[in-house]
């Protein structure tokens, strides 16, 4: 075997690491980002929490920095709308310090001192991902993890995921292998079918000498491969199938419905969410809509204990060591250097989460202001990411990322997740529900007829859309609905 060294050019794509922290502290929703915080003060020397709440005009943007003296006072919130947000974009210039609003009497009421710690999701899988992955693998998964839903399944392609983090698809594919094979069972998977899958497998290979093998083999022949059968309860379609008896075929649908779990992470707390367990804890909003004379007013949370800011001392040596004056060792140089940039990229993006977050829920006001004055759900109109996203020419994956997991508290006092607003189908949902309640109990519509109902409303449907939208609903056909 000959050994011998050589230098190769490879051209590769990598995403930009401030890139990865500016999106990282986007989708942070108000408690982990003031933790976030917290943690930041505690490793970076050069940041630090101001006492005082003003500014004497030495920010980068006078015109940005909310406490700057001189800041016109009479700029109309309303321009921020027309600000240029570029997911893409975090080299913008904002102030060089962040700062949130005390108000008077809050100094002693901490609004999650009274919190439990509970695992997530998420930093459970994190966990068990560090020791089964290579550590170079590892920000992949992360990042993977990160996307989980509610119920534990990555609803974003692989190929999004690969093209988004420059890597390959195959790589992608591999760490979702890795992530799929952690517990709970099913997590990471992509949809109902492959979720069940995940599970009987696992339940196979944990217990080969278990009673009821015979069962889980049959289940997984059944979802791998008929599956249609199985979410219909085709007893004889799915004895036929592989060759059972059709009281077989119950046995298998019966363990499949009290052996497998749909929602692999109910276990667990969502990362946006807190079960109290009790009456005081209550779910803290991310982002206040406020209603006032002049209109709506927007208020993003996360960050009103804080009023950040370079240290005075770290911000003089640094400015010496850029104009080449003083005399400092290079650890020094490197010292200075590393701890104040990443001071002023931590309050830049946090920043740019404030900004975003304004301006996409404004947005969201304009597309729901139905909604926001009665607080009906009827009102709600249909509405998706993508639409915010083209609305205000930002990438699609930054509303994504912004919304998920945050809760939103409405003029009225009530607190809702970010989720409600986006939904296109919601107008053609409320529509049949509409005609079903109007229907004649005894000769109830079909689904055909609904679409035809709908149709001369002008909203064309097909007969199987009503089906996935009635099913959805959780509405029965007409035969079970006739009285």
């Amino acid at each position: 075997m000959l050994l011998r060294q050589e230098q190769r050019q490879v051209i590769a794509q990598r995403i930009d690491p401030k890139i990865i922290m500016a999106n990282t502290i986007l989708q942070l929703t108000s408690m982990e980002l003031v933790q976030t915080i917290e943690n930041e003060l505690i490793e970076n020397p050069a940041l630090e929490a101001l006492d005082e709440q003003t500014c004497d005009g030495s920010c980068l943007d006078p015109n940005s920095c909310p406490y700057c003296s001189v800041r016109s006072l009479h700029a109309p919130e309303g321009d921020l709308r027309n600000e240029a947000l570029d997911s893409g974009d975090y080299e913008s210039e904002y102030d060089s310090g962040f700062s949130g609003v005390l108000h008077e009497g809050d100094e002693d009421f901490d609004p999650i001192g009274n919190l439990e710690a509970e695992m997530t999701l998420q930093e459970h899988l994190r966990g068990l991902l560090r020791a089964a992955v290579p550590a170079e693998d590892y920000w992949i998964g992360e990042y993977i993890i990160n996307n989980l839903n509610e119920r534990g399944w990555l609803d974003t392609p692989v190929e999004s995921i690969a093209c988004e983090l420059g890597v390959s698809v195959e790589d992608v594919t591999r760490l979702l292998e890795a992530i799929q094979s952690l517990e709970p069972p099913g997590v990471g998977a992509r949809n109902l079918q492959e979720c069940l899958l995940l599970q009987l497998r696992f339940l196979r290979d944990d217990n080969p000498d278990a009673p009821d093998r015979r069962l889980n083999l049959l289940a997984e022949a059944l979802v791998s491969k008929h599956y249609e059968h199985v979410a219909a309860a085709r007893y004889s379609k799915m004895a036929r199938a592989v060759g059972i008896t059709t009281e077989e075929a119950r046995q298998v649908m019966e363990y499949i419905r009290t052996r497998l779990n749909p929602f692999p992470a109910a276990q667990f707390r969502p990362p946006w969410a807190y079960r109290p367990s009790n009456s005081k804890s209550v779910v803290r909003p991310d982002v206040i809509i406020r209603r006032t004379e002049l209109g709506y007013e927007v208020e993003v949370l996360g960050t009103e204990p804080f009023t950040l800011g370079i240290n005075p001392t770290y911000r003089e040596a640094y400015n010496q060591i850029k104009n080449g004056i003083g005399n400092h060792s290079e650890e020094e140089k490197k010292h200075f250097t590393e701890y104040v940039e990443r001071a002023e990229l931590f309050i830049r993006n946090l920043n740019q989460r404030r900004h975003t977050l304004r301006m996409i829920t404004r947005c969201i006001i304009d597309c729901q202001a139905g909604f926001l004055e009665t607080g009906s759900r009827q009102f709600l109109r249909p509405l998706t990411r993508t639409r915010v996203a083209k609305m205000l020419s930002i990438h699609e994956s930054t509303v994504s990322r912004a919304t998920a997991n945050k809760f939103v508290q409405l003029p009225n006092q009530e607190v809702v997740p970010f989720s409600i607003f986006f939904n296109s189908s919601l107008s053609i949902k409320d529509a049949i529900e509409e005609i079903i309640q109007d229907e004649d109990p005894s000769n109830p519509y079909s689904d055909q007829q609904i679409a035809d109902l709908l149709k001369a409303r002008g909203i064309p449907v097909a007969r199987r859309t009503i089906v996935k939208y009635r099913e959805a609903q959780k509405i029965l056909s007409s035969t079970r609905r006739r009285r």
